[in-house]
């Protein structure tokens, strides 16, 4: 199946917010050493897929890096062609290996068949404290085997925060350093997704539930910040788990106290995600 190449046009009038910045000069270099490093070995037909988080999900935050990783290599001196990947969604083939997850060497090969182009660009990042670290690498249709990669530290500003979700600031009221659209660490689960409120999208909500697999009973306690009222209360015993629901999204502190001497036992930092339901495992 022959698929015809076309050229990804892009324009920053949908992100403005974002023009120039630092961290869009950051993407810049890194797109163009990607580029450079896939110019060598003489690839010239690409496609740049989603870039996800550590997690392997998709997020608009890998989904905008990805269209100017895009843009950028379409603009390279390097004369590539690039596949516009909005129209995977009339490949059927195509969207459903890529929806898969993982692509590994099989689904490289099978993709650059359909796609008719001579390497895949894939990526991740992860949130850190003033950085996003970003990874992108390049298989080989033919093989599957990584012929280029790159890695860069992009620098967090206020613009690249409202994208990741977070507030950029310094001191004690930057309460959601490091976060972005994806489970806070190996105690965060995603649930299903049914269970939340059906309004949760006009809304802007989402759920949050602690299981509590330690030997002691305890209370946790949600709040935007040290100095608010509690957004939600909940005593936990021995193995319960107990949920918050319909929470604006957006980031919040928690703290464990022991239900029996007022002992503080864990806290830390959540991100409520809009229509997403997650349990924090307590151990």
């Amino acid at each position: 199946m022959k698929i015809t190449l076309v050229l990804v046009c892009f324009s920053f009038i949908f992100c403005p917010a974002f023009s120039q910045s630092t961290f869009d000069k950051s993407l810049n270099e890194v797109s163009a050493d990607i580029a450079g490093k896939l110019s060598q070995k003489n690839k010239k037909k690409i496609v740049v897929l989603y870039v996800t988080d550590i997690n392997k999900a998709q997020t608009s935050t890998g989904k905008y890096m990805a269209d100017i990783i895009s843009v950028n290599i379409v603009n390279d001196q390097g004369n590539f062609e690039v596949f516009d990947r909005e129209n995977l969604s009339g490949i059927v083939e195509a969207k459903k290996m890529i929806a898969e997850g993982y692509i590994d060497a099989n689904k490289a090969k099978e993709l650059g068949r359909i796609l008719s182009v001579d390497a895949i660009i894939i990526g991740n990042y992860t949130v850190l404290t003033t950085t996003l670290k970003l990874t992108l690498k390049a298989l080989d249709v033919n093989s599957g085997f990584v012929i280029a990669a790159t890695m860069k530290d992009l620098p967090i500003t206020a613009d690249a925060g409202s994208l990741l979700g977070i507030t950029v600031g310094t001191g004690d009221n930057n309460t959601n350093k490091g976060f972005n659209n994806r489970p806070l660490n190996t105690n965060e689960n995603y649930n299903n997704p049914e269970t939340v409120n059906k309004k949760c999208e006009n809304e802007n909500t989402g759920d949050f539930c602690f299981e509590n697999r330690t030997r002691t009973n305890m209370t946790v306690e949600i709040k935007e910040d040290r100095n608010s009222r509690a957004a939600a209360f909940m005593t936990l015993e021995i193995n319960q788990t107990q949920c918050a629901y319909n929470l604006n999204a957006r980031n919040y502190i928690y703290s464990f106290v022991s239900g029996t001497g007022g002992l503080l036992l864990g806290k830390g930092q959540i991100l409520i995600e809009k229509c997403k339901s997650k349990t924090f495992v307590i151990k």
